[in-house]
């Protein structure tokens, strides 16, 4: 405990930690310590602490990252689902499975991720490995906005139907740049830009490959965020200003999964 003490304690920012990497008190020490100086510890529960000890946690005013991975039992989430808000942190939730649970699949059933949204934690799910209904999510987006958080949609692929009504329910939604490859998607993916934005979300593009300038400049008009993964351009060239551009638009850190660098 003397060593986790050295190493992390009245250290300047938030603390990113998995729930392996120290013992409960430790952890505890941590976020109670973060705490004080204006940051927080942002915990990643892989399924090591009980829902006990996470709820200590999260009462401490930590931020707990956790999956239908790490966990599966309804009770658990709704305790630290309330003791992150009584504590003013928050739970981040990362959907892995299926929505329509079946015991092969063994993750949660979609209505038990409904009261969830509902009690008050972010969302986040992804399609590229698990197929995804748009329709299911616009529900589960609703409910997450009357519970007063956001649910996130990293969407790999091209447009699907639905998205529109997702956006609008204020989800923020994440896209890989070669997306808006088409003329038409890209006035398509402006709409959904304007309409996520309008309820008080947005549309992210993670640039993995650069698009022709005239197609970012477009939909950063529409007020679309940028996060470019490529090597920063030569002073000379097009891109360059749009790069600063789209560092200085601060991007909510609840709109990512923990890291905002990664497309998941």
């Amino acid at each position: 405990m003397g060593i986790f003490r050295k190493n992390f304690s009245r250290s300047a920012g938030d603390l990113v930690l998995r729930d392996d990497q120290a013992d409960y008190p430790s952890l505890m020490e941590a976020s109670k310590d973060r705490r004080a100086h204006g940051a927080r510890l942002r915990l990643i529960d892989a399924g090591h602490l009980t829902a006990v000890e996470l709820e200590q946690i999260g009462l401490s005013g930590a931020e707990i990252y956790t999956s239908d991975a790490a966990r599966l039992t309804p009770a658990d989430f709704f305790m630290m689902i309330d003791a992150t808000k009584k504590g003013r942190g928050l739970l981040a939730y990362f959907h892995h499975g299926p929505l329509a649970a079946t015991p092969e699949t063994a993750t949660l059933p979609f209505e038990t991720v409904l009261e969830m949204a509902r009690r008050g934690a972010f969302l986040y799910f992804s399609n590229k490995s698990v197929r995804r209904e748009t329709e299911a999510l616009t529900v589960l987006a609703e409910a997450a906005r009357q519970g007063k958080r956001r649910l996130i949609y990293y969407h790999h692929g091209s447009i699907s139907e639905g998205l529109e009504d997702l956006a609008g329910k204020g989800a923020w939604i994440h896209f890989l740049s070669e997306t808006a490859a088409e003329d038409q998607d890209v006035l398509r993916l402006g709409e959904l830009a304007k309409a996520a934005a309008a309820a008080g979300a947005g549309v992210v593009f993670h640039v993995e490959r650069l698009i022709p300038v005239p197609k970012i400049e477009d939909l950063m008009a529409a007020g679309a965020h940028f996060l470019f993964r490529t090597p920063p351009s030569d002073y000379r060239s097009p891109y360059r200003s749009l790069e600063e551009r789209a560092s200085r638009r601060r991007l909510d850190p609840r709109a990512c999964y923990l890291y905002c660098e990664f497309m998941r």
